[in-house]
């Protein structure tokens, strides 16, 4: 009987470790590119919501209604899109990133796909040993796309559930998903 009594501990403390590593936990930040306003303010409302602090990914040279013309093929990101090793500029944050354990970072779907300067952030970070928990706004595409390319470019990372947030249920959405990560503040 002692011996299945440790057998049902040593499975429950491993089932407890496998969950450990894919929940988002406290002492997060968040940070968001927004090119319209949309992915501001569920970063805005996310921020509230968890007590983090919110910074803007800035890129150094910024997208005007010209650039995001996605139907004219040669709109700056239509030409960015069509080039996998584009890596806009962005402006440094003066953030320390080994102060934080979980780090939200939102942004629109462009293409299907995250925008560029997403790809340029997570080059110039180190995000090793963190948990990424990725947020999304767009009119149709999903999430999914975005937090696979997360993934390849943080390989020492836990890239979190993915959420695709409707601007007009932006705290029923945020905080279905933050359940869902299993989002614990520390208190």
């Amino acid at each position: 009987m002692k011996r299945f009594a440790v057998l049902i501990i040593a499975v429950a403390m491993l089932i407890s470790c496998a969950f450990a590593d894919n929940t988002a936990s406290g002492n997060a930040v968040v940070v968001y590119f927004s090119a319209t306003g949309n992915t501001e303010r569920v970063a805005d409302a996310l921020s509230e919501m968890i007590g983090a602090e919110c910074v803007e990914i800035i890129p150094a040279e910024p997208y005007m209604d010209d650039d995001l013309r996605y139907t004219d093929s040669d709109s700056r990101t239509s030409r960015e899109d069509a080039d996998d090793s584009v890596r806009p500029a962005i402006e440094a944050l003066s953030l320390d990133f080994s102060q934080y354990d979980t780090v939200f970072v939102g942004f629109p779907i462009w293409f299907g796909k995250m925008p560029k300067p997403l790809y340029t952030f997570f080059d110039s970070y180190d995000f090793a040993g963190k948990a990424i928990a990725p947020f999304c706004t767009s009119g149709s595409s999903g999430i999914a796309g975005a937090v696979r390319s997360i993934r390849e470019l943080e390989p020492d990372a836990v890239v979190l559930e993915g959420k695709r947030v409707n601007t007009r249920s932006i705290d029923s959405d945020l905080e279905s998903w933050l359940s869902d990560i299993r989002f614990q503040e520390e208190i």
